[in-house]
């Protein structure tokens, strides 16, 4: 069995990520199985992004 705490650390690393540099490294991947999991990784990180900025009281739609 994987050891939790390494997926731990790659969701905290994407979730720090600049979205810009994770989405260019996702859309210039040759391999189709790194990019798959290059796109699975940013919109899981852009998910949280958004997530935050909603509880934000300060947000207005």
């Amino acid at each position: 069995m994987a050891d939790k705490n390494i997926f731990e650390k790659l969701f905290l690393e994407a979730e720090k990520t600049n979205l810009q540099v994770l989405m260019d490294i996702a859309l210039n991947e040759k391999d189709p199985d790194k990019k798959e999991l290059l796109m699975a990784i940013y919109t899981y990180a852009i998910g949280k992004k958004q997530k935050e900025l909603l509880k934000n009281k300060e947000f207005v739609i």
